[in-house]
């Protein structure tokens, strides 16, 4: 019995083997049915050649070397509350420090006694906060820090900017540096997008994106069993490519499958107003904090492609790729402009239709990812009301 239970699983094993080679050698020479599988190498090229021809950069030399390094500091390290952050990293057009913010510009430092002690901005946000697509010193943060620069106002400009945080995380983050001592002058928000993505995706408001990863990883090494079926699934898919494109590509013979950003739901009314309801507890939330500790919170709603009226080609072609989120982001975009709660609040603004007149292109990736030039623009949309907000705590010490 021992012996034919060898025997049958040594002809399994044979069977595998000889069924994932034949795939393989099916797959790699019959263009018909898929294309050439991709080494992660190339995968990765393919994906700097697209971002890198948008022209919204105008063939800028730096650009293919932006991207490759973009695309090393991906990876995310762990961090308490919040998930997430990018791990240290330094290149040439990014730095990440230890605390997993992005490098930003700000003026050297002066050591007379007289000068006043340089105003202390957080800056908070998603992607486009963060600055994908652009370098160190053009993202909206580096952007303000210089604006503020050139108007004769010393600001040290702090971007904590994540990728894919919703408002929820960045009012914990701004709570995580209180609690370590670490208090702004001004906190600037600036969000929108991932409000809406995140309830899309998922058909409820105030969820991170990517949610179901977290209960996925949760306590995985207390389920051994959940934890062996996980890397099972890994393992096929990294190993046994072959059995895994197949089914891919009979799948997509006979249904279509959108890809990733497309798997959104339509938001109904009811759950537009709930995304805001967050959005608006969370603002609620930062104002309170502020009042306790003695910092000035500003609040702005971000633009997006879809409202955009002129378009270049790239743009148009990624209107047409995003087009089944454009209903989302408008029933969350229509309830912000009605709500009552957001109009009684001086220190939110609504910058939404920044770009829609302008004809030069400005989105570089998806339908909110910024060009160098277009996160300029949002900093001067925000730069009167930092000063403002500067000369008003200036008045109030003296």
């Amino acid at each position: 019995g021992l012996r034919t239970g060898w025997l049958i699983l040594g002809i399994l094993l044979l069977l595998i083997v000889l069924g994932e080679a034949g795939l393989r050698l099916a797959l790699t020479t019959k263009g018909w049915l898929l294309d050439r599988p991709l080494t992660e190498g190339q995968l990765a090229e393919r994906r700097i050649d697209r971002w890198a021809r948008a022209d919204a950069y105008h063939n800028a030399p730096w650009v293919h070397d932006y991207y490759r390094e973009f695309h090393a500091v991906q990876p995310y390290g762990w961090r308490p509350y919040v998930y997430w952050r990018h791990p240290p990293y330094q290149g040439r057009y990014i730095q990440v420090d230890h605390k997993g913010l992005r490098a930003t510009w700000n003026p050297p430092t002066r050591e007379p006694a007289t000068d006043p002690p340089p105003v202390r901005i957080f800056a908070f946000g998603g992607s486009t906060m963060w600055g994908w697509g652009a370098r160190d010193g053009h993202t909206i943060a580096s952007s303000l820090s210089r604006l503020l620069h050139a108007r004769g106002y010393r600001a040290q400009v702090t971007n904590y900017g994540q990728f894919g945080y919703v408002s929820t995380q960045e009012a914990i983050a701004l709570l995580r540096c209180i609690h370590r001592g670490e208090r702004p002058d001004i906190a600037l928000f600036y969000d929108g997008i991932n409000e809406v993505f995140a309830s899309s995706v998922k058909d409820a408001a105030g969820i991170p994106p990517n949610e179901w990863h977290r209960r996925t990883e949760y306590n995985l090494l207390d389920r051994p069993r959940r934890l062996l079926q996980h890397a099972g699934r890994q393992l096929l898919t990294e190993n046994l490519w072959g059995t895994e494109r197949l089914v891919a590509g009979l799948r997509r013979h006979f249904r279509s499958l959108p890809e990733d950003w497309s798997r959104t739901l339509p938001l109904g009314g009811g759950l537009a107003r709930q995304t805001l309801h967050v959005y608006v507890s969370n603002l609620a939330f930062i104002e309170s904090l502020g009042r306790r500790y003695g910092f000035e919170p500003l609040f702005y709603w971000q633009p997006h492609l879809f409202s955009k009226r002129h378009r270049s080609p790239d743009e148009r072609t990624m209107f047409q790729h995003r087009l089944s989120t454009k209903e989302a982001f408008d029933a969350v975009y229509r309830e912000m402009r009605r709500s009552a709660a957001l109009k009684d609040r001086p220190r939110f603004h609504d910058i939404s239709a920044l770009f829609d007149d302008l004809a030069e292109p400005y989105y570089v990736d998806g339908f909110h990812h910024l060009s160098e030039p277009g996160n300029r623009l949002v900093a001067q949309a925000m730069l009167e009301d930092l000063i403002e907000l500067i000369d008003r705590r200036r008045a109030a010490s003296k």
